[in-house]
């Protein structure tokens, strides 16, 4: 460190020397101190070492004051001052200033996104993630199908339809041995559709659950709802009457254009290999749970699960007693199996309760649900 008053004084030649030497080694040092020089002139450069780390700083075209041009760290240099966008910097001090000056403008921007057009970056408004929600339930009509009619909304572009068919009815034994099987769960039909190609209405009509049954038999059959001409929600069929050992639950409703099917499985009162069990009792995506049957286990008596579907219907006998009801994530669940009245299933779409000498429980009726975004 050196610093020097930069005037060679006129003397004997060992002073002159040492004059010289000094304002060399502030030369070299860069007029370094932790004080600034006395002597200054416009852009003489000076380390400031009145702090660590040390900070470089260079005398104004006027000399009348220092500009700070960085902070000598040998890891993490500093750039003293601002730089001007143009120049590679942000013209900013702090991180929140310098982005705000990087982006476009915010002033009346506000809950916009950023996005670019392939060239530069604009503000755009975000897509809502709100939705307009109709309901459709069949309690409000006649017969065994109920007619709604949608009117298509001036705002949106998108619709969502989820659709599900009626569910089966239980079915009945009276011989006191056996029971009834439970009704399969109507399906849920998706289908997600173009605004623009939809009419100003749509007639929607919905499937009715097979009503409960208090004679020795099969359980009636849940009708099928439909959305206009576009596509059908099928219903799910009754549970048998458990009159021999190969009774079976009611089909679940199934999907894509087949009226059964592509239900979840049914239970069966004849002994099943594991593998058959894993095939009749799994869950369905969108297909209707299939009803238990008045089998030997209580696996056997439940009611088959269904992810959009209803539930399926649990079955009933004396040996293993009530039936568990399948499950759904959306759609109803399927009623329980009892030796007296079985339970219904719920709405939308879940399969009836089989019983052996009550009334059997109905299938829940079909709904249509219309998401528009």
């Amino acid at each position: 460190m050196a610093q020097a008053d930069q005037n060679i004084g006129n003397a004997l030649f060992p002073d002159v020397r040492d004059d010289i030497n000094d304002n060399l080694a502030a030369i070299y040092s860069q007029n370094s101190g932790e004080s600034a020089p006395t002597t200054t002139v416009a852009f003489q450069p000076w380390v400031d070492t009145s702090s660590s780390p040390p900070v470089w700083k260079i005398r104004n075209a006027a000399n009348n004051a220092w500009i700070t041009v960085g902070v000598l760290d040998p890891t993490n240099f500093q750039v003293g001052g601002v730089s001007p966008i143009a120049n590679g910097g942000t013209g900013q001090t702090n991180a929140a200033a310098a982005i705000a000056a990087l982006l476009p403008s915010q002033t009346g921007n506000a809950d916009k996104a950023l996005v670019t057009n392939g060239s530069a970056l604009l503000w755009s408004v975000m897509t809502a993630s709100s939705f307009t929600k109709y309901t459709f339930a069949a309690g409000s009509g006649t017969g065994s199908t109920r007619t709604h009619t949608w009117i298509k909304p001036g705002a949106g572009t998108t619709a969502i339809v989820l659709l599900w068919g009626g569910g089966g009815a239980g079915g009945k034994d009276h011989d006191g041995s056996d029971g009834g099987c439970g009704g399969g769960g109507g399906a849920c039909a998706i289908k997600i559709l173009q605004l623009s190609l939809l009419g100003a209405t749509e007639t929607i009509t919905l499937g009715q659950g097979g009503p409960g049954i208090s004679y020795t038999g099969t359980g009636l059959n849940g009708t099928d709802s439909t959305f206009g001409s576009l596509f059908t929600g099928h219903g799910g069929n009754g549970g048998d009457g458990a009159f021999n050992t190969t009774a079976f639950g009611g089909n679940g409703g199934g999907v894509a254009g087949f009226a059964l099917g592509d239900g979840g499985g049914r239970g069966s009162q004849a002994d099943l290999s594991e593998a058959d069990y894993l095939q009749y009792l799994k869950a369905s995506t969108f297909g209707g749970g299939g009803g238990g049957a008045p089998g030997g286990t209580a696996t056997q008596n439940k009611g088959g699960d269904s992810f959009f579907g209803g539930g399926g219907g649990g079955g009933y006998r004396d040996s293993t007693g009530v039936g568990a009801s399948g499950r759904s994530m959306i759609g109803g669940p399927g009623g329980v199996g009892a030796e007296g009245n079985a339970a219904s299933g719920l709405t939308p779409a879940g399969g009836g309760g089989g019983t052996e000498d009550g009334t059997s429980g109905s299938g829940g009726n079909g709904e249509c649900w219309v998401l528009i975004f």
